[in-house]
């Protein structure tokens, strides 16, 4: 749903072709960021859903930052597609690289160490836990509720500017489509779809 809204957005503004060589870069970075998600499943990597807060909108929504980082801390997020506001610079809408966490948990996991250091080198990894970078938050912090900021969905550390974003983003979004011609005999589900995503991407950003 997420790939389909951004690419909807973007059709919309005249920004993206979805015919065209762009939107198929598009397409292969979501299923890149969906891969590095599914592959961290299989070296038993759990879900990080507070690793969305540890950067600021300004990280986020900086083309240059996003391209040589991951916007969030773990790809084990839910992220959002990180759209701009606009007639803003277009940052990188999918995670396309590992976070600062998935570099430190792999290490913890998976550092090749000589039975006699490892011990001492377990716990010289462990003892970064503190670092903002690797925050941590998985599905039963998130399902009871237990911390605030282990959501889904949500991206930056202040929740009420990614809102605010996000409702500029679908408003102009809306008020497109209230401009938009379509064809006799046309299939109308095409609108329909696209409205409702936005509608639920609001609805999520008001939770967050």
């Amino acid at each position: 749903e997420q790939l389909d809204f951004g690419l909807e957005v973007l059709a919309a503004r005249g920004e993206l072709d979805p015919d065209g060589p762009e939107a198929e870069q598009f397409v292969q970075a979501y299923l890149k960021d969906v891969a590095m998600h599914e592959v961290g499943h299989t070296l038993g990597l759990r879900h990080n859903f507070r690793g969305s807060r540890i950067y600021t909108e300004a990280q986020i929504a900086d083309p240059e930052f996003t391209q040589k980082n991951a916007f969030t801390g773990s790809v084990m997020e839910y992220a959002p597609i990180n759209l701009p506001r606009p007639g803003e610079r277009r940052p990188s809408p999918f995670q396309t690289t590992l976070g600062p966490y998935d570099y430190w948990v792999i290490e913890y996991a998976y550092k090749p160490v000589a039975p006699g250091d490892e011990k001492a080198e377990l716990a010289r990894i462990a003892a970064r836990s503190g670092e903002p970078e690797l925050a941590y938050g998985t599905d039963e912090d998130m399902h009871l509720g237990l911390d605030p900021d282990a959501l889904q969905f949500d991206l930056g550390n202040d929740p009420i500017a990614f809102a605010k974003k996000r409702f500029e983003i679908e408003q102009d979004l809306f008020k497109r489509q209230e401009a938009r011609t379509m064809d006799p005999g046309q299939d109308w589900s095409g609108l329909r779809r696209v409205l409702s995503y936005a509608l639920r991407d609001a609805g999520r950003a008001a939770g967050a």
